[in-house]
């Protein structure tokens, strides 16, 4: 079954922004699913995505893997494929300051941890119009190569994604990420600002079908509030 919440996106202070300045996006469910994502360009052909699951609740039916968050999906451009528009072609993952693993089948990690054996990414989603993708659990994405770290080689499920701080569900023995994890995606084209965040919805995956997607971007959508934040980091 596929869990889809939809939510007004609201909008602060959206500027151009300088290579040094990141922005953050706050998706939030009345059913207690919650994550932050931020956005930060290092250089022109260098983005940073910092991911943390923030949920402190998960709706009735949900399973133990469907807590997990597994995916972040966004697009560079106008929704579809533009060939203008920059591409993913590598990266890596780690495991954020105050993180560690759970569950690990091999090894259990630490903070500041290379786990980048358990993501991949995509360039075309496929399942939302959403074409830049960080996953760890879709087989069509490429592998960012590395050590894998738990469960099967190939990425085929929500091992690896992240949990909340103190999982919500018990786990029974699914491998997780507590808290956040930091990617750091290589582009094949320059990216002049962040102000793609501003055109078009950033969609979090949780489980393996289990999306929460915020609203585009729209004047419209200052009126109504909404659950989900865009503001830029100062």
């Amino acid at each position: 079954m596929r869990y889809l919440f939809a939510a007004g996106l609201v909008i602060t202070t959206i500027v151009a922004q300088s290579v040094s300045a990141g922005t953050i996006v706050l998706l939030s469910d009345p059913s207690g699913l919650s994550a932050e994502l931020e956005f930060t360009l290092v250089n022109p052909t260098t983005l940073e995505i910092r991911a943390k699951n923030t949920s402190t609740g998960v709706p009735g039916g949900f399973s133990n893997s469907d807590q997990i968050l597994t995916g972040v999906s966004w697009d560079f451009g106008v929704l579809g494929e533009d060939p203008t528009d920059p591409l993913i072609t590598g990266g890596s993952v780690m495991t954020g300051p105050t993180s560690a693993s759970v569950n690990f089948d091999i090894t259990n990690v630490g903070s500041n941890a290379d786990v980048s054996g358990e993501f991949g990414y995509s360039n075309m989603d496929g399942s939302g119009g959403l074409t830049n993708v960080l996953t760890s659990n879709k087989a069509q994405a490429t592998p960012f190569g590395g050590a894998n770290l738990d469960g099967p080689a190939n990425i085929d499920g929500p091992q690896g994604g992240l949990v909340a701080s103190t999982p919500l569900v018990a786990l029974g023995g699914l491998g997780a990420i507590n808290d956040e994890y930091i990617a750091t995606l290589t582009l094949d084209k320059p990216l002049a600002d962040l102000s793609f965040l501003t055109l078009n919805p950033v969609r979090v995956e949780f489980g393996s079908d289990a999306a929460f997607v915020p609203e585009p971007a729209s004047l419209g959508l200052l009126a109504l509030g909404g659950t989900a934040l865009l503001k830029r980091r100062r």
